[in-house]
């Protein structure tokens, strides 16, 4: 993916995270107490659950080195 501030190629990563999907919230939301559940205001990001190797959730998140930006693709 190319970082949308310099026009550079940005590194492939993934952000992570325990007992909950990954998601985006706005400035006060608290997320969810229920485990394994959104938020009714988060966006969610895409996530994928690594049952037994990794126990949580990890979405895929691009880095500009350069500009020091993560992007994550939401669903």
């Amino acid at each position: 993916m190319k970082c949308p501030y310099c026009g550079k190629e940005m590194a492939v990563g993934y952000i992570h995270n325990h007992s909950q999907p990954v998601q985006w919230l706005p400035n006060g939301a608290m997320p969810s107490r229920i485990k394994w559940t959104i938020t009714d205001n988060g966006v969610p990001l895409k996530n994928k659950y690594k049952f037994f190797k990794e126990n949580g959730y990890i979405a895929e998140a691009f880095y500009c080195k350069d500009c020091r930006i993560v992007i994550a693709p939401a669903e």
